[in-house]
């Protein structure tokens, strides 16, 4: 299993830093086609939008795994171990209970963009597509939060490296 899941993590890196790097290079072509041959392309504009949701989405879960996202740990740091990890604990638990209510709610209005059919603009895409990656990867990054949470609660109850394995 362990090794499955290192797999799937490099092939979620490879698939990010792919797409930015898509993204980076179209959009840099886009704005020269724009002041230098005076074209544009809608699709393009439209679709850049869309990997974007994507990768901020996929990013944001992957700053969760390697602990690279915001917090505050002005407390924690000059707190003692069992209550730096009871506040870290109580911090994923609630980082994982609202990315769960982002998830439902990116669910929602995922199921009402199918059952009415929408499509983008220029691309005619399902707009249910562009909008699958905020339920998807919020289960993702909440999952990741409640792993960190139960990281921190093993340390808070004193249970060593190990005892888990």
């Amino acid at each position: 299993m362990k090794n499955f899941l290192r797999i799937l993590g490099h092939i979620e890196e490879l698939t990010v830093g792919g797409l930015l790097l898509l993204l980076a290079v179209g959009t840099t072509i886009q704005v020269m086609t724009r002041y230098f041959l005076g074209m544009t392309f809608d699709w393009f504009d439209e679709g850049s939008r869309y990997l974007l949701v994507f990768v901020t989405f996929a990013g944001a879960g992957m700053a969760v795994k390697y602990g690279a996202h915001f917090s505050m740990e002005a407390v924690t740091q000059y707190a003692p171990p069992r209550i730096a990890a009871a506040l870290r604990t109580l911090a994923g638990l609630l980082s994982a209970a609202v990315m769960l209510v982002i998830a439902w709610y990116g669910w929602e209005q995922t199921t009402l963009l199918a059952r009415y059919g929408m499509t983008t603009a220029s691309q005619g895409m399902p707009m249910w597509v562009a909008y699958l990656p905020i339920p998807v990867f919020g289960v993702s990054i909440a999952l990741r939060f409640l792993g960190r949470a139960l990281g921190q609660a093993r340390i808070m109850f004193g249970q060593t490296a190990e005892e888990r394995d």
